[in-house]
């Protein structure tokens, strides 16, 4: 893009290439809210999936082919619109179709299938770049967008799914041996009717919810304020060209393509909590180690480290979210995702913001930038505790289990053990005429 920027004769395309960041997360951050309000109270998962793909089709051809910046913009905007479709909508389809019990480890899947494609997406944009021109790399994405339409075209969602079993059910009990028809009752998918103020009230007073939000909130700062900020720093320090830079960030990458599925499936094992902290506390030294000029593989080995389990922390932030949306009435996944994807587009709006100015305005800057990504994943791991997964772990370790979660509450086990006292009565009444019992 930079490079398109000089061909069509405007100066400074670094700082231009930072306002289609923003604005990308812009149409993220005002698509958003309707878009999961609408998912809930209208649309089945499908069609706006469909329709979103559509939308970064032609965002991709309105790009290809400007000739002006605004349109750049303007482009860049439609693709944010798109992306925020899939970010809300296609995580509540994963939800609603992947058993409770795997929502983890599935979510873990998704999330190192986005990795992979910020992997291989900058490389194979350069290759066909400098090979086939300009209009190459677009091509390529909307010959995937097209393979993407076809699944989307195929999907099957789970209510008309059990209409269907519950539908081949009935017939199949209607012409057996005089049995009883069964049929499958198949509830629908319970439409909300809040409003997006109450659905924003409603989430605001779930401590889960509530701490789930500022942790993503913050985990996109702390991934995003390195972005204009660690090219500059391999740049200044070891003298690295853009294909070295590339090469640090491949090798940075790879392990965090492990971390979220791994993480996903301990979770859904030993619970969201201890993977959640216990990720974000393995993580905070090793920014702060990327601070000292030291030699360039103590650079990449921090780097590679802080990054896996960073990125390990997004698969059990995004099941707590899944269970919030199972536990609180009138809230769905499209409510609890477009609510994660607000606040992950906020963060990445104001991260390279802040990670820009700060390098080049305050002396030892990357000094600073580590120790406020070392800071916030610090306080990221305290919220965590505190709010954390079903029990979190300050509940764990100082407040005592409520009556329903201790084992004699139980009035089955309670009666079972209150049985035996009751007829061992019955002998001693009938010794109660000996003077002298046996001992």
């Amino acid at each position: 893009i930079p490079f398109r920027l000089e061909e069509l004769g405007y100066e400074r395309p670094s700082a231009l290439v930072g306002w289609l960041l923003v604005a990308y997360s812009l149409g993220l951050v005002v698509a958003t809210p309707p878009i999961a309000f609408l998912a809930e109270k209208y649309w089945s998962r499908q069609t706006p999936l469909i329709l979103s793909l559509l939308l970064l089709i032609g965002s991709q051809v309105l790009f290809m082919e400007a000739k002006v910046y605004w349109l750049m913009c303007l482009a860049r905007v439609i693709q944010g619109v798109s992306s925020a479709v899939v970010w809300v909508v296609a995580f509540s389809l994963l939800c609603d179709t992947v058993p409770e019990a795997q929502i983890g480890q599935q979510l873990g899947i998704v999330m190192s299938g986005l990795t992979l494609g910020f992997l291989v997406g900058p490389p194979i944009g350069g290759v066909l770049n400098d090979k086939l021109g300009y209009r190459s790399p677009f091509i390529f994405g909307i010959a995937f967008c097209a393979l993407d339409l076809i699944g989307r075209l195929l999907i099957i969602e789970k209510d008309d799914a059990a209409r269907w079993i519950a539908q081949g059910n009935a017939e199949e009990a209607q012409v057996g041996d005089g049995g009883e028809n069964v049929t499958l009752s198949a509830k629908p998918r319970e439409r909300s009717q809040l409003s997006v103020l109450k659905v924003i009230v409603r989430l605001g007073r779930s401590k889960r919810a509530f701490v789930a939000f500022v942790n993503v909130f913050i985990y996109g700062i702390t991934f995003t304020v390195t972005e204009p900020t660690l090219p500059l720093r391999l740049a200044d320090v070891y003298g690295f060209t853009s294909l070295k830079v590339g090469v640090i960030y491949l090798a940075t990458v790879v392990p965090s393509l492990f971390s979220t599925p791994l993480a996903g499936w301990i979770g859904d094992r030993v619970g969201v909590e201890w993977v959640t902290i216990v990720c974000l506390l393995l993580s905070t030294p090793w920014w702060a180690v990327m601070a000292i000029r030291g030699p360039l593989a103590l650079m990449v080995t921090s780097l590679a480290l802080g990054d896996f389990f960073l990125a390990a922390v997004v698969t059990p932030i995004t099941a707590d979210l899944a269970a919030v949306g199972r536990e609180l009435d009138g809230i769905g996944y499209a409510h609890v995702f477009g609510a994660f994807n607000f606040a992950y587009s906020c963060a990445s709006a104001v991260g390279p913001l802040i990670g820009g100015q700060i390098y080049a305005h305050v002396t030892h800057g990357w000094t600073i930038i580590m120790g406020m990504t070392s800071g916030l994943i610090l306080l990221s791991a305290f919220f965590a505790a505190y709010g954390a997964g079903e029990r979190p772990i300050v509940d764990r370790l100082f407040r005592r289990p409520s009556k329903s979660q201790m084992p004699d509450a139980n009035p089955a086990v309670a009666g079972e053990s209150e049985a035996p006292q009751e007829t061992n009565k019955a002998p001693d009444a009938e010794k109660g005429d000996q003077k002298n019992p046996e001992p």
